[in-house]
C-alpha cells in the first residue's frame, strides 16, 4: 500500500466512515455488530474472491439488513469498498463486481493476474486490516460499556431491593404502631370500665349507708354504751 491512491482511501474509510459514521452515531456494542459483520464478509470475500456467492448480499437478509444496512456508516461502507446496489430478479442486491477472477492456469489452478483485480483485493484487504484493528477497540470499549451497564443494573437492583425492604419495614412499623396503639386503647377502655364499676360500688356503698342510718332501727353504736356495761 505505497501508493497515494491508497493511502488516501485509507484515510477516508477510517476517518471518514469508520469513526465519523460508524462509530460516532451508533453506541457501542452497535457499532461493534456493524464492524463484526463487514470483517466477516470481507473475509469470505478474500479467502474465495472467484465466489460469487460472498460478493452478492442480499438486502434482505436479517443480519446484513439489521447490522449493516441499517446502521449509520454500514451502506456507505460497502459503496466505499466497491459494492453497488442492484436489482435483479425483482430483488435488491449489493454486489461486488469482480473482472477476471478465476483465470485457469496449464496445471488447472486458479491464478488472478489482472492488475484492476490486484488492485481491488489490495483495497479490501487494507479496508480487511482497518476492521481487525478497530474491531479490538470497538469491543473494548463495547465491553466496558456493557460492565457499566451491569453495575449499574446491580445498583439498580440493590437500591430497589433496599427501597422495597424500606416499605416493608414501614409497613411493619406501622402495624406494630397500631396494634400497641389499639391495646393501649383497649387497656385505656378495660382501665374505664373498672374505674366505673369502682365508683358504682363506692355509691352503691354510700347509698346503703345512707338508707341504714335514715332507718328507726339504726342507733349507731358510742364507746359510752360499753362504759356503761363495765359499771
Amino acid at each position: 500500500m505505497s501508493s497515494p491512491e491508497m493511502k488516501e482511501f485509507q484515510k477516508f474509510l477510517y476517518e471518514e466512515i469508520i469513526i465519523k459514521q460508524i462509530s460516532r452515531h451508533n453506541p457501542p456494542l452497535i457499532s461493534q455488530k456493524c464492524i463484526s459483520t463487514l470483517l466477516r464478509i470481507l473475509n469470505n470475500i478474500l479467502e474465495e474472491p472467484y465466489n460469487e456467492k460472498f460478493r452478492k448480499l442480499p438486502e434482505k437478509n436479517n443480519l446484513i439488513n439489521s447490522n449493516v444496512l441499517q446502521i449509520t456508516g454500514g451502506r456507505e461502507f460497502l459503496i466505499k469498498i466497491g459494492f453497488k446496489s442492484k436489482v435483479v430478479e425483482f430483488e435488491k442486491f449489493f454486489i461486488l463486481e469482480i473482472k477476471n477472477t478465476s483465470p485457469v492456469c496449464k496445471d488447472g489452478s486458479k491464478k488472478i493476474s489482472d492488475e484492476l483485480f490486484l488492485r481491488q483485493i489490495e483495497r479490501l484487504e487494507i479496508a480487511q486490516e482497518l476492521l481487525k484493528d478497530y474491531l479490538k477497540k470497538v469491543t473494548e470499549h463495547a465491553e466496558a460499556v456493557r460492565r457499566m451497564q451491569e453495575r449499574e443494573k446491580i445498583a439498580g437492583e440493590l437500591q430497589k431491593a433496599a427501597a422495597l425492604e424500606n416499605i416493608k419495614e414501614d409497613k411493619e412499623r406501622r402495624q406494630k404502631q397500631q396494634e400497641q396503639l389499639k391495646l393501649r386503647r383497649q387497656l385505656e377502655k378495660e382501665t374505664q370500665r373498672h374505674e366505673e364499676r369502682l365508683n358504682m360500688n363506692e355509691e352503691k356503698a354510700e347509698s346503703e349507708q345512707q338508707q341504714l342510718e335514715q332507718s328507726p332501727f339504726y342507733r349507731p353504736y358510742h364507746h359510752s354504751h360499753f362504759e356503761e356495761k363495765k359499771s
